[in-house]
């Protein structure tokens, strides 16, 4: 009787830790049996491995998204009149992802296991069998043609029943984390008097699905907790930008709640990605809605001051795929870094964030950043009337990189995407060896900032090298 009552509890509790996943059906849609790819009937026409006949399409639906699962998860179908098919893949990532330039079409970098099949479907129950990530297609049992009232009824009758999903601390980061713990502390304790700022420091996390920004966020929790951040900065490029825009959002989302959890302020400056225009893509968000959507302001720039310390903190907006000159600043973002500048508190020093570099001969993809010339004439003439600039800090070149050509240091900070290839880099930038599953899976930095003195240390977390620059001084280390 004890040994049922336990049973029954264990259930119970497993009963307890499961969550129920809904589908997000779209009509006319499939997927590719060979790739694995998702695919609508207008693809077809523009797309050469949407090789099979139109004529399949009507009478599909399904969902883009990727599903984590373990073994002994389930899919359920409460509705006889449906069945569905599966699609899974492993965690196994293909090399070409991280050490060439490659984008994944699907921003998903697990491998498809080839296992889905127009023929094979199931209804009612299905217990997977394998850990990995699955997609779901569904057509009528019927075989008539998918309605509008067949996606809103599927959508309701198909769930996925999990056990909730923890993340597994790695025992190869327990070292970098107490590592970095211990120089920031350092350099806090060095500037005790003098009202440092730490920041977390990352940019281009390129969210894909099996590409390590879980390991990424727990990282950045860990030191977070054991030396206090003031503020969490993204450089932007939250995601590839290159599938549907519900989906871009809901992976920018993740990556910004997860930001979140750090429980400190989060400034975000837009990358070019994150306008969800990449290889063409239709459903791109104008810099008013990029704005309105990421930042919940206006314009895609805005300031931040920590009036202890009396730094300002200006974040740029560098992009605009409409433009000629894609990369750069709109005439209107300078002459508000004027009035900003102008503006500031007699004795404050200026810190300024972007994702695209101020200087063409530190940008590879384009030899000329739009009204460059400008914003760097508006930061040095403030310099120049003696106001400090502490620095230019951006993302956007995948590498590391110091300028101390102009009046202030310009930083560039390498991507935190685990990538690994040394072409498609300006003169004069760093990249470091990088894999998965080891410390160099992770690049980003806590920078500490002692405004009084100038200042600024990058402790980097994982692949690189710690770094410092000095306002006004030419050089680094």
């Amino acid at each position: 009787m004890i040994q049922t009552f336990l049973r029954i509890l264990r259930k119970s509790i497993c009963r307890d830790k499961r969550e129920k996943i809904f589908f997000s059906f779209e009509a006319g849609a499939v997927f590719h049996p060979e790739t694995g790819f998702f695919e609508k009937e207008h693809m077809e026409a523009t797309d050469p491995q949407c090789t099979h006949s139109r004529e399949i399409y009507p009478f599909w639906m399904a969902d883009f998204r990727f599903y984590e699962v373990g073994a002994g998860d389930k899919i359920v179908c409460t509705d006889s009149a449906y069945q569905y098919g599966i699609a899974s893949y492993s965690a196994e990532i293909e090399d070409r992802l991280i050490y060439t330039y490659c984008y994944q079409e699907e921003e998903n970098w697990s491998r498809y296991r080839g296992d889905f099949n127009w023929d094979a479907l199931h209804g009612g129950r299905y217990t997977l069998s394998q850990d990995g990530w699955i997609r779901v297609a569904v057509r009528r049992k019927d075989g008539a043609p998918i309605t509008k009232e067949d996606v809103y009824g599927a959508s309701k009758a198909l769930y996925l029943l999990r056990e909730e999903r923890t993340y597994q601390k790695k025992d190869y980061y327990k070292q970098e984390i107490e590592k970095t713990v211990q120089t920031v502390r350092e350099k806090r304790k060095e500037n005790k008097r003098k009202n440092s700022l730490v920041f977390g420091l990352m940019t281009d996390s390129h969210y894909v699905i099996n590409g390590g920004w879980e390991d990424s966020i727990a990282n950045l929790q860990e030191v977070c907790r054991e030396t206090g951040f003031d503020a969490m900065i993204h450089l932007g490029d939250l995601t590839d930008g290159m599938i549907p825009l519900a989906v871009t959002k809901e992976y920018a989302a993740r990556v910004m709640r997860d930001l979140d959890t750090l429980q400190v302020p989060v400034y975000l400056a837009l990358g070019n990605h994150d306008s969800n225009y990449f290889r063409g893509n239709p459903e791109w968000m104008s810099e008013q809605e990029q704005s309105k959507h990421y930042l919940g302001r206006e314009k895609p720039w805005y300031y931040v001051d920590f009036e202890k310390q009396k730094l300002r903190c200006l974040f740029l907006h560098s992009f605009n795929h409409r433009e000629s000159i894609r990369y750069g600043f709109p005439l209107e973002e300078i002459e508000w870094v004027k009035n900003t500048l102008l503006a500031a508190p007699a004795g404050y020093s200026v810190l300024v964030f972007a994702h695209v570099p101020l200087l063409p001969e530190m940008h590879f993809w384009s030899k000329e950043i739009r009204n460059s010339c400008e914003m760097l004439e508006a930061l040095e003439e403030y310099t120049a009337h003696g106001g400090r600039i502490l620095a230019y800090i951006h993302g956007h070149n995948h590498a590391d990189q110091i300028s101390l050509e102009r009046r202030f240091p310009i930083v560039s900070i390498g991507c935190a995407k685990c990538e690994d290839f040394k072409d498609k880099k300006p003169e004069g930038a760093v990249t470091y060896d990088r894999k998965i599953g080891t410390v160099t899976q992770e690049l980003w930095d806590v920078m500490v900032v002692d405004v009084e003195d100038g200042k600024i240390d990058f402790v980097r977390f994982g692949a690189g090298e710690d770094r410092r620059v000095c306002a006004g001084a030419q050089f680094f280390v």
